[in-house]
Order: C-alpha cells, then structure tokens, then sequence
C-alpha cells in the first residue's frame, strides 16, 4: 500500500493474469456488515491473503507515513556496502535485525537470494527496550516508523476483533497475544529488490509462510506471488501474481494464527520473483509489518467449541513461549526447510445440537 502519488512515479503493472485475491473495505469492516466481515474470515480461513482497502477519508494518515519511510528506505540502501555493514543482521546468533545483504539466504534450488533487507525491531521503535543504533537515515524517519506501527497496529487488531468472533473467542482474545507495548520478535522489514539480468530472471526471495501472526505489506510495483491453493510449488503456472494497489495493504495470515487456531486459519505460500513488464527494470522496494506474538505468550491452541483441541486431532499440545517457537522456524527458514508448504484452511469444528 502507498499513495496515488507514489504509484505515478512508475511504470503501470501489466495486464497479465494475477491471483484472485478479495479486496476488504477498511470502512466496512469497521461497520456493522457482519456478513461482509464473515466473508473477510472466510478469505483467511481459505487463502490467507487479501488486500484491505483505505480511501484517502480513512486512512488516518498511515499513507503519508508509508510515503515517509520509502523516503527513509531510499536513503539507507544507497548507503556504501561498509557502512551498512556496521548494522549487519547475525543469524547464527539469533539476531535478524538491521541489515542483510543480497545473498545471504537461499531460494528454492539453493541459489543465492536476490533482495537486501533492513529490518527494523519493533520494541526499539516503541521503546520497550533500550534504542538500538541506526543508520542516520533511519534515526531521522523514527517518529514516522512509530506512527505507522500504532495505526498499522489499530488496523490489525480490527481484523483481529473479527476473528475472534468467527471463532468463537472472547474479544480481545488474539490481540491479546499481539500487544504493541509488550516485547515481541515484530519486525518493521524494509526490503530492496535490484532489476535483474533480462537472460537471468528469477526467484528474488524464496517460497515460503510468514511464521508470525499476520504481516502488513506496502508494495508500489509486482513481484510477490501467491501459489494458488492445490498447487503444485513446482508448476510454475500455479503461482501468480498479486497486483499492487494503490491505497490497498497486502494482509496475510502467518504461522502462528495458523498453530492458534488449530489449523482454520491459512497460512499460504507465497514468494518474490521479478516485477512483469517495464516494472522489471525499476528498483522494487517494499514494507512489511511482520506482526509475531509477544516473547511470552503459550503457542497452545486457544480453547473454543468451534476449535478441535490437540487430543482431538491426535497431536501433542504445542506447549512453549512464542520466543521459542519462533527461534526454532528462524532457524530451520535460514538452513531452508520448514517452508515449503500451506499450513491450515481446515473447517470450524461442528457443534452438536442436542
């Protein structure tokens, strides 16, 4: 999501075929539609992507925040290689914040990948932890990254409030889970995307799940695709990609709303590959509000008449922190396994009528 503006100052995404991905009024879910908002727990429940939509009258100002840290994003990946190297992420230590160069993961079929991340941890840019350094250009754009997380946050748990309804949880149940002032794995990730070689496209950023609970995306120009649900990872055909909007956030459910729900809600593939048509020879950068739960939170199922409990399904209840958790799938993205399929989309369980 960015502004009109923003969006004017590229090439127009092609008319190719895209995935159908359902777009969601911010105005109407906020509304008394209860049937417009269970269509919304369906298309979590189904796919786990949609695009939420927020006019210029709703948006609360979170579009000039958005346009605020592309400008910050800008800024910090044409610093030098040697200066970005004073923030460099570690993922052998657990530490995957600040900057990773192009390179450092895999895609699918063990090539390097071809995207540079400057990650930016949430409880820095609140203040639940002491100030982490940062480039100049990102200490300067902090203001503006703590009031797209507020209003980000506030958006989220709407669709949250939702949720909880459609399963049957007492309100507040998932935000719970999710607060802005508790410590958290959150990332803010910005992301840059280099124009590739015409006899050399491919997979930027592997196919995988998001492993927190919902991530926010702001994206101007094509590249993410979604593997259409049923499909074949290997069939080419079978991913498509999702067109970007201007005005419209890129929602999608991860992991852990998935492991909470006891497998109703999905958790789709999904990957970044070359942006299609004029768009390819531009330099993609794109956001993402990757929302995990709090250090401390249980990643046991919560307990509904509508969600079948571990014994139920024959599992063993997951029964550790979410800081935990979260280390572990870290772990396993970074060697490559643990994300190579959909996770969820199972039905509410049926409540017996006596």
């Amino acid at each position: 999501m960015a502004s009109q503006q923003l969006f004017d100052s590229y090439p127009p995404f092609p008319d190719i075929p895209t995935a159908n991905v359902p777009s969601f009024s911010l105005a109407r879910l906020a509304s008394s539609d209860e049937a417009y908002k269970k269509k919304l727990f369906e298309t979590c429940r189904s796919t786990g992507f949609f695009l939420l939509q927020m006019d210029e009258h709703e948006d609360h100002g979170i579009l000039s925040d958005i346009d605020g840290m592309y400008e910050g994003m800008r800024e910090v990946f044409d610093l030098s290689n040697d200066e970005k190297r004073l923030y460099a992420q570690d993922a052998s230590k657990g530490n995957f914040t600040g900057w990773k160069d192009v390179g450092i993961m895999k895609v699918d079929g063990g090539a390097p990948d071809r995207c540079e991340f400057y990650a930016l941890v949430q409880d820095d840019i609140m203040g639940n932890v002491a100030p982490r350094s940062h480039p100049k250009a990102i200490e300067f754009k902090r203001p503006t990254a703590a009031s797209f997380l507020r209003r980000a946050h506030d958006i989220i748990n709407l669709i949250l409030s939702i949720i909880d309804s459609e399963l049957g949880l007492p309100p507040g149940s998932l935000a719970s889970r999710l607060r802005l002032d508790q410590p958290s794995g959150t990332l803010l990730r910005l992301i840059r995307y280099a124009p590739q070689p015409s006899a050399d496209r491919r997979t930027s950023l592997l196919s995988h799940t998001d492993m927190g609970a919902i991530t926010f995306l702001c994206s101007v120009l094509g590249g993410l695709q979604i593997l259409t649900p049923g499909g074949d990872p290997a069939d080419e055909k079978a991913w498509r990609y999702i067109r970007p909007v201007p005005n419209c956030a890129v929602i999608n459910i991860g992991d852990a709303l998935v492991e909470w729900s006891g497998g109703i809600l999905r958790s789709n593939m999904h990957r970044v590959t070359y942006a299609p048509g004029e768009q390819a020879d531009c330099v993609r950068y794109s956001m993402a509000y990757l929302v995990r739960g709090n250090k401390s939170v249980n990643m046991k199922r919560f307990q509904s008449p509508l969600i079948r409990t571990a014994a139920e399904d024959g599992d063993t209840e997951m029964d550790i922190p979410c800081e935990q958790w979260e280390l572990q799938k870290s772990t396993a993205l970074t060697a490559g396994a643990d994300c190579a399929k959909s996770r969820g989309g199972r039905a509410l369980k049926s409540i017996a009528v006596a």
